[in-house]
């Protein structure tokens, strides 16, 4: 009895606070039918409280979202919640949500669910563009290797080359400083790669 109590004090608060969500809210009862959704989740749906209201939550999912639910349908009768995202377009644009349903359960007894919808498409963009950034840096580290790293290697290379078969002169000590310095922009360089950080 608690509980049905709390959950119709939810209903008045909630409809009360109805233009103030972010999530949208829904109720269905213990045999899936809807009872109660705030306007968001009447937006998400793309359908009036009135046209909807008693319905099977199953009716009112789109049809390619059904089987995310259907794969996990057990799991909500058997006392436990389930969770999956969707993606559907609003406006032109792509937009992700999350959807938690969860039992509420009273003496043994699964009374109603209770679902929340949430619209994570900020974060999924995030995580897209940190992925993209993740991509970008890798092709900047490889061609820094490429057309930086590489090229100084075979130079310090070839000026040790011509080192080894002279003979200790001013000419030999200028070719070793410049190995010397070589070596430096080399480090510079490495560190670029492997750290993003222009240091020796």
């Amino acid at each position: 009895m608690v509980v049905t109590e709390s959950v119709g004090r939810m209903h008045i608060e909630n409809d009360i606070l109805q233009d103030e969500s972010t999530e949208g809210i829904f109720i269905l009862n213990a045999d899936g039918n809807l009872v109660h959704l705030n306007k968001r989740a009447a937006l998400f749906f793309g359908k009036k409280y009135d046209e909807i209201k008693d319905k099977p939550f199953m009716s009112i999912v789109p049809e390619k979202e059904r089987t995310k639910i259907y794969s996990n349908y057990s799991h909500l009768f058997n006392g436990k919640g389930i969770r999956y995202s969707i993606q559907k377009y609003i406006y032109g644009r792509k937009a992700a949500f999350e959807i938690n349903i969860n039992p509420i359960i009273q003496n043994n007894k699964t009374i109603m669910f209770v679902g929340t919808i949430k619209d994570i498409t900020h974060i999924e963009e995030m995580k897209a563009e940190a992925r993209r950034a993740f991509l970008r840096e890798k092709i900047f580290r490889e061609s820094v290797a490429h057309h930086f790293f590489n090229p100084l290697v075979i130079a310090r290379g070839y000026v040790q080359l011509v080192m080894d078969d002279m003979p200790e002169s001013d000419k030999k000590k200028r070719l070793e400083a410049a190995k010397i310095a070589i070596g430096r922009i080399e480090a510079v360089v490495s560190n670029v790669i492997k750290n993003g950080d222009i240091r020796e």
